[in-house]
Formats: structure tokens, C-alpha cells, sequence
């Protein structure tokens, strides 16, 4: 899909990296203001693994897939937690977990995001396993 139009530049939040600002979006009680800072043209894969079984599942699609996975998930009582980031270019990667409410954890991902010319997300990958787990920091 291609637009004669230019999006405005993608929200910041000072200090806060893309995945820190797109998480606490999608976990907020309006998930979908995450699509602000999504790109018309999106691409993304997400790999998803509910257990420790060689069993996963892959979705994939654009924008309208994307709205589509956020809009069956369960998103009540959990959120995104960003352990660690960088930076390199015009990608971006975040090393976090998912939490319940209560702080125990849900399961570990790793997320990569290519940004546009307005920093939003072009193309992104994301990975989710419950069975890994980062140590924190010393």
C-alpha cells in the first residue's frame, strides 16, 4: 500500500527508546495507540512459543495483520518489561520479559525493529520463549 502522503515523525518520549515507548503503548489501556508508531508499509514476523515444547507458532503480515494479532490477544493482567536495548543505524532491538501484574514472569523475548525516516517501525521481528531466562545485571 503506498500514500501520497507523509506521516508526521513518530511520538517521543525523552529518554525512552523505541520498544520502551511501543510496549508501554501496547500495554496501555488503548493497545492500539502502538499503531502510531507503526509504519503503513509494516512487515513483521513474530515467533511465539506458549511452552517448553519444539512446538511454536509463526504470524506474520503488515499493519492491518498487526491490528488484527493485537486485537486477539489477551492483554489483561501482564505487560512488557525492556531489560535491555541498542541502537545501530536505523535498527533497534530490545531484550525483555513479560510479566504478570504480580512480577512473575512470563516468558523472555528478543525484538528488532528497522525504523523509517520518521521513526516508525518498517519492519519487525520479535521473538518469545518462556523457556529462557537472562540473568539481571550484577
Amino acid at each position: 500500500m503506498t500514500s501520497s502522503r507523509t506521516d508526521p515523525p513518530a511520538r517521543r518520549a525523552p529518554g525512552k527508546t523505541f520498544f520502551e515507548r511501543y510496549f508501554e503503548l501496547l500495554d496501555s489501556a488503548d493497545p492500539h495507540s502502538s499503531l502510531d508508531l507503526v509504519a503503513g508499509d509494516l512487515e513483521f514476523s513474530i515467533q511465539w512459543a506458549a511452552d517448553g515444547t519444539r512446538k511454536s507458532s509463526q504470524f506474520v503480515g503488515g499493519r492491518d495483520e498487526l491490528r488484527g494479532f493485537i486485537d486477539a490477544g489477551d492483554m489483561e493482567g501482564w505487560a512488557h518489561y525492556v531489560l535491555h536495548s541498542g541502537v545501530s543505524g536505523k535498527v533497534e532491538f530490545a531484550l525483555g520479559e513479560t510479566r504478570w501484574d504480580n512480577g512473575a514472569r512470563i516468558g523472555t523475548f528478543l525484538a528488532v525493529a528497522e525504523l523509517d525516516e520518521s521513526r516508525r517501525m518498517r519492519r519487525y521481528m520479535v521473538a518469545r520463549s518462556p523457556v529462557l531466562t537472562f540473568p539481571p545485571d550484577p
